[in-house]
């Protein structure tokens, strides 16, 4: 495939990276469990935000962006149009990329245990840590909207990190868990930026 070609140093990375920051999983999850127990006041102000950055990351939140670009860009931009459409598509392609992993791998979140205890395949409540969704999706959108609007890609990025950060300090995710939902979100982007913008990018052009 064209794209793996292209792609191999982003592959290999996304191969590279949640196992790295594996080593490191425990050792966060317990410093954070203890400036939970001290109630910390660093820890407490990041606590304070949590609310509404889960917001901003919440799926009905960005699908509901993705829609109505789409449907605001229909009357006064095909750039906007197109982008809803990827973003759109991004929603549930990383959406069912993300579930279909965590169920075959069966990771326990951090509330259960705090280094890697995978289950293997299963539906059980609690082993699904890994990848996380909401980093999946936030660098997936990330991902897109620097492809077309590439003077903005830090603040975009910046955006998908502080949200995937969050998913740590609250105890939901390891910092696995946020780098490979980071790098599957990054490949999905890809690979509808190729099917989904790049067509149209070469229309323009024409």
């Amino acid at each position: 495939m064209p794209f793996l070609k292209e792609n191999r140093r982003l592959l290999l990375f996304g191969l590279l990276l949640p196992l790295c920051l594996s080593v490191a999983d425990k050792p966060v999850m317990s410093w954070l469990k203890q400036l939970d127990k001290m109630r910390s006041p660093l820890y407490v102000m990041l606590r304070h935000f949590d609310p509404f950055i889960n917001f901003i990351g919440h799926g009905s939140t960005l699908l509901i962006a993705a829609c109505l670009l789409f449907v605001i860009g229909r009357r006064i931009s095909e750039d906007m149009c197109y982008t809803g459409k990827a973003l759109m598509l991004s929603f549930f392609s990383a959406g069912i990329s993300v579930q279909v992993l965590k169920h075959l791998v069966g990771r326990a979140r951090p509330r259960l245990a705090e280094g890697i205890v995978l289950a293997g395949p299963s539906l059980k409540g609690g082993y699904d840590s890994f990848p996380s969704g909401h980093s999946a999706v936030v660098f997936c959108f990330a991902y897109i909207l620097a492809q077309q609007f590439p003077r903005f890609s830090i603040p975009f990025y910046c955006a998908a990190g502080t949200i995937g950060l969050m998913r740590v300090v609250d105890l939901s995710h390891f910092p696995s868990d946020v780098a490979g939902g980071a790098v599957l979100g990054v490949i999905v982007g890809a690979l509808l930026s190729v099917k989904v913008l790049r067509p149209k990018q070469l229309v323009t052009q024409r």
